[in-house]
């Protein structure tokens, strides 16, 4: 099949509908319910998020449509693979959050952006329940419909997987608009969106996400693995561990992906 020519905007407008309604969810909830602190930042990320889903679930339909016309709808059956790509993607995503989180940590790049240090307090600010729903439901779904579910499939049919990986990691980083949370999202952002290729099924990328994101809820709120964040013998050796881990699900994730095209070609 003949590409289409790729145009840059096919891209950039579905992130903008995106932040475009978020942003008008925010200013809406502030003339509702007056000025967003970090007590109640959660209950409104959800609550934005939660409106977004709709707008976006019309693109991701769309563009899923026209991939099912040409390459044959892909259908979900509860069977031993299925169990086997669940468990993989949340070992992977557990594995490599906490993995490259604590890497983080070790750097002064955290002391040093401000940015994230104000978008840490709010993302973690507020009750548990509503850190859950938010930071590990809503948000996980509404932000793979827009960077998984269309950025990175659009970029597909236009790239080969490797540019398509890396162009969407890049643009999920950049949307978070400091340094550490561009680094965590970039590399995020790959690992799910090779998930998603892999499995071809759009719940991948979401567990995954959430899986993530809950793990650095529980490890805020609990304390969980705390002393990994520090450049010391014992925080060094967890955090090895849970990269070799990472690499390791990886490798044979990537392995098992490229013996699966060559039996398809």
């Amino acid at each position: 099949m003949k590409k289409s020519r790729f145009e840059f905007w096919q891209i950039l407008y579905p992130i903008a509908i995106y932040y475009v309604v978020m942003s008008l969810s925010y200013f809406g909830l502030e003339v509702i319910l007056g000025a967003t602190t970090g007590e109640n930042y959660m209950v409104r990320q959800l609550l934005c998020g939660a409106i977004t889903i709709p707008f976006l679930l019309r693109f991701y339909l769309s563009d899923k449509k026209m991939r099912d016309v040409v390459y044959g709808e892909k259908k979900f059956k509860p069977n031993g693979k299925q169990i086997k790509t669940i468990l993989l993607t949340i070992a992977t995503a557990a594995t490599a959050g906490i993995a490259v989180n604590n890497l983080i940590a070790m750097t002064p790049m955290v002391e040093l952006s401000q940015g994230f240090q104000d978008a840490n307090a709010s993302f973690f600010g507020g009750e548990v329940l509503f850190q859950i729903l938010g930071s590990c439901i809503i948000i996980p779904i509404a932000e793979e419909l827009v960077f998984r579910g269309v950025v990175y499939q659009r970029l597909r049919i236009h790239f080969d997987v490797p540019k398509a990986l890396i162009l969407s990691a890049v643009i999920f980083g950049i949307v978070h608009t400091n340094v550490v949370q561009f680094i965590y999202a970039a590399l995020l952002g790959s690992l799910l969106a090779f998930l998603y290729e892999k499995s071809g099924f759009f719940y991948v990328p979401v567990l995954g996400h959430a899986v993530a994101n809950t793990i650095a809820v529980i490890r805020t709120a609990t304390g969980w693995l705390m002393f990994s964040y520090e450049p010391t013998a014992a925080g060094i050796g967890v955090t090895l561990a849970f990269l070799v881990a990472a690499a390791g699900l990886i490798w044979y994730q990537v392995r098992e992906w490229q013996a699966e095209r060559k039996g398809k070609i």
